[in-house]
């Protein structure tokens, strides 16, 4: 995918500019299969914003349909980072 389609995409999305942001991250640094694990703390950081701010474009951009998320756990049942699918 290029850098004009990625923007394309994102520019579409009926979401914030932090959201649209999210979705850019996201798409530049999940695998060849579009997958990602990481902290939403990690995310945050990484784009000057809050946690907060963070998981609520995260749900929108899952609402959208942009994204799936999908919960891990660690082996003994704790919470681990999500793992963010880009549809």
């Amino acid at each position: 995918m290029n850098n004009h389609t990625k923007y394309r995409l994102a520019g579409e999305l009926d979401t914030t500019i932090s959201g649209k942001l999210l979705y850019l991250l996201l798409l530049d640094t999940s695998d060849a299969d579009g997958c990602l694990t990481i902290r939403q703390r990690h995310v945050g950081s990484a784009l000057g914003i809050c946690k907060g701010t963070v998981s609520r474009n995260l749900r929108r951009l899952e609402r959208a349909g942009a994204i799936s998320i999908t919960p891990t756990f660690h082996s003994d049942g704790g919470r681990a980072a999500n793992k963010y699918i880009i549809n």
